[in-house]
């Protein structure tokens, strides 16, 4: 295990050597604590508080919570279908009083943790359910009931299970959003104010609140085509059994990336901001855009690629893939802290 002291890590995001898209607006972040984490398939995290956080393993089954020192805190789970054990489909979500809420989309079930592993509660979910807010007594979520109905927004009450109300979510092209790709609306952010904010393909974002529903750019999407690492690991998955032909393998490589990265690519900050995990073929750097309602007012950059992230307050937790030295080496996951400059209060 790596770890890097405060000395060596507090570096401004916007020191490095390379050049940034002229669009950006940089915001500073600097980076305090920096950490190696299990490979994983899984790309969720969770910032229970300002220096400890959460991710799957999802060899072992695990959660594992580690501090920014490099210590664990708790490493449970196991597969299984017995309470604390997981299946698969896993999402990570920070609850109230440092815990962590585990949303077991397999299983249809959403259990709060502390982080050492102690159970706090445990209830019935649905079907690859996904918080878009810090957990409260309640949760707020998604869910997609099959392909073809699109998803829904729910909130849970948590320690019952039951759904205190619903509402389904439109295909963007029912509200007149004009998109170059089939992708509805799936994961989004929500705020306490009932705003909801989803993306769809490329740099659109759709915002739903009580004024009705605005669409909006980012102004830092630039359209990118697949790297050979990520062509190469789209050739070498298996689904059912088999590889996909050369020919789904040419498509996807011709066809350009989505413009947020997977997952939970937007989060709602402590200041109504929400920040868009941008997707860009860079390994040494990754990038956040930040709106205050539909505007753009900056970004953030982090080192290495980004694979999933957190906020609290003005501390930014990343997981992030790193390049090995050896080019014909394994990459390695750790998890990053940063601090970031946090707006002015009126």
């Amino acid at each position: 295990m790596v770890l890097l002291g405060a000395a060596a890590v507090a570096l401004s995001a916007c020191s490095t050597p390379e050049a940034e898209p002229s669009s950006l607006t940089l915001i500073p972040a600097n980076r305090f604590a920096a950490i190696e984490v299990p490979l994983s398939r899984s790309i969720r995290i969770a910032l229970v508080d300002s220096t400890t956080a959460c991710v799957v393993d999802s060899y072992e089954f695990q959660v594992v919570c580690m501090h920014s020192d490099g210590t664990t805190v708790g490493a449970f789970g196991g597969e299984g279908e017995g309470p604390g054990e997981f299946g698969r489909a896993l999402s990570l979500t920070r609850g109230l009083g440092g815990t962590v809420g585990v949303s077991d989309g397999g299983q249809r079930r959403l259990t709060v943790f502390e982080p050492t592993g102690a159970i706090v509660s445990s209830s019935i979910a649905p079907f690859l359910f996904a918080p878009m807010a810090p957990l409260g007594r309640t949760a707020v979520g998604s869910y997609t009931v099959r392909a073809a109905s699109g998803a829904r927004v729910i909130e849970l009450e948590i320690e019952s299970g039951d759904i205190l109300w619903e509402r389904a979510l439109p295909h963007p092209s029912e509200m007149g959003v004009v998109l170059d790709c089939e992708r509805g609306l799936s994961d989004g952010a929500a705020t306490p104010e009932g705003r909801w904010a989803f993306c769809t393909c490329a740099s659109t974002l759709v915002l739903w609140d009580n004024e009705g529903v605005t669409t909006f750019q980012d102004p830092t999407y630039v359209p990118e085509l697949p790297s050979e690492a990520e062509i190469e690991r789209y050739r070498a998955r298996r689904l059912f059994g088999a590889t996909p032909p050369e020919a789904q393998v040419l498509q996807f490589a011709e066809t350009p990336k989505p413009g947020m990265i997977p997952g939970r690519s937007l989060i709602y900050d402590e200041w109504g901001r929400l920040w868009v995990a941008t997707q860009r073929d860079r390994t040494a750097f990754s990038y956040f855009s930040i709106f205050s309602d539909t505007t753009y007012v900056g970004s953030v950059q982090v080192r290495d690629r980004v694979e999933g992230y957190d906020l609290l307050g003005n501390t930014l937790v990343v997981l992030v893939e790193r390049l090995p030295e050896d080019p014909a080496g394994l990459p390695g996951r750790g998890v990053d802290w940063y601090r970031f400059e946090a707006p002015n209060r009126q």
